[in-house]
């Protein structure tokens, strides 16, 4: 992803649908809904449905201010670029229709998706739990289709009314499916999908054909009629279904020898600060596109893809920040050894 949000380096070919139609955002959103299944339902079985909900709240809390601050580094940004786009012409507009999510400039519009799947996921995880999880299904689906017939999609006759990229009725999909998955893993129930060798070989055959069909045709000549677009994309939502069903039937024992190499210990230290290095990497590349014209292009080839990696491995910086910062707080604040006579003779 921050690969991805960068400007052109040689790199990008490797991060922008790499595997055919879909690509980092579908993931992305997928996985979430399974962790935040995995988590939250863990805490409600533990603790009560209000728990589960306080928690879930406070979480939307956490995406919201992060998202208003950096949607606030956005304005900033624009403004002081002398920028001509709506919120470096009106900030103040720009910061108000934001803050309720009918603002979403580039690279500010993943957050407001989330504050609110988090909203409504105490309410999808209770009926999946309650046994109702094909009415939860049912209503993803529908909305699903819906958006793929434009509903949801920006209007575009508004200066102030922005939705960004992603259609939330089309993205939810992931989400629930994501939640489905993380359900029938903690509610212990069979598998969400058979172990077939038949379904393999199928599911492998679409994702290859896909995958050749993407990189040996342009986007402007594909007969998928492929665009960058994210909504709008049966054949994108097939793809991610295709890859994630052969990604399940790689062996457990795969990832617990790639969880010895370093790199893979890192990307799971990504993970578990997500939100942080998510902010870090938007803001980042942010303050970066806002330069590329006075210095990015001055790079050769070889410095372009040089200070691409250094900047992916920056994610690093607040993965570690954060993990120090949580383990001050859980720990047991420690008193000055001072002896006391009573508790002495005690």
């Amino acid at each position: 992803m921050t690969l991805a949000h960068l400007p052109e380096h040689a790199l990008m070919r490797f991060s922008e649908y790499t595997f055919g139609y879909a690509s980092a955002p579908d993931g992305f959103v997928f996985l979430s809904g399974i962790t935040s299944a995995w988590v939250y339902l863990g805490v409600r079985n533990k603790r009560g449905g209000a728990a589960m909900r306080a928690k879930a709240l406070y979480r939307t809390r956490q995406v919201y201010v992060t998202h208003i601050l950096l949607l606030s580094l956005a304005i900033l940004a624009g403004a002081a670029m002398a920028g001509t786009s709506f919120r470096a012409t009106h900030p103040v507009a720009a910061l108000a229709s934001g803050s309720i999510f009918l603002y979403q400039p580039q690279m500010s519009d993943i957050l407001p998706m989330y504050c609110l799947f988090f909203l409504c996921l105490p309410l999808t995880l209770e009926q999946m739990a309650r046994g109702r999880a094909w009415v939860v299904v049912a209503i993803s689906l529908a909305l699903w289709v819906a958006a793929q017939y434009g509903v949801g999609d920006h209007a575009g006759n508004v200066s102030w009314i922005y939705l960004g990229a992603f259609n939330v009725l089309a993205w939810q999909a992931y989400f629930v499916a994501g939640q489905y998955v993380g359900y029938r893993k903690v509610s212990g129930n069979a598998e969400v999908a058979p172990k077939s060798w038949v379904l393999l070989v199928i599911c492998g055959a679409v994702a290859l054909f896909l995958f050749v069909e993407r990189q040996l045709h342009p986007v402007s000549v594909s007969w998928l009629h492929f665009h960058r677009g994210p909504d709008h994309n049966p054949i994108r939502f097939l793809d991610a279904v295709c890859l994630a069903y052969v990604i399940w039937r790689v062996p457990r024992w795969v990832d617990k020898k790639l969880q010895k190499f370093r790199i893979f210990r890192l990307f799971n230290l990504l993970g578990q600060h997500s939100l942080q290095v998510f902010a870090w990497s938007i803001a980042l590349t942010c303050v970066l596109c806002r330069f590329r014209w006075h210095y990015w292009y001055s790079l050769s080839a070889g410095g372009k893809v040089v200070f691409a990696l250094l900047t992916g491995m920056s994610l690093a910086i607040p993965a570690h920040l954060h993990q120090i910062y949580r383990e001050r707080r859980s720990s047991p604040r420690m008193l000055p050894a001072v002896e006391s006579p009573v508790l002495a003779g005690d």
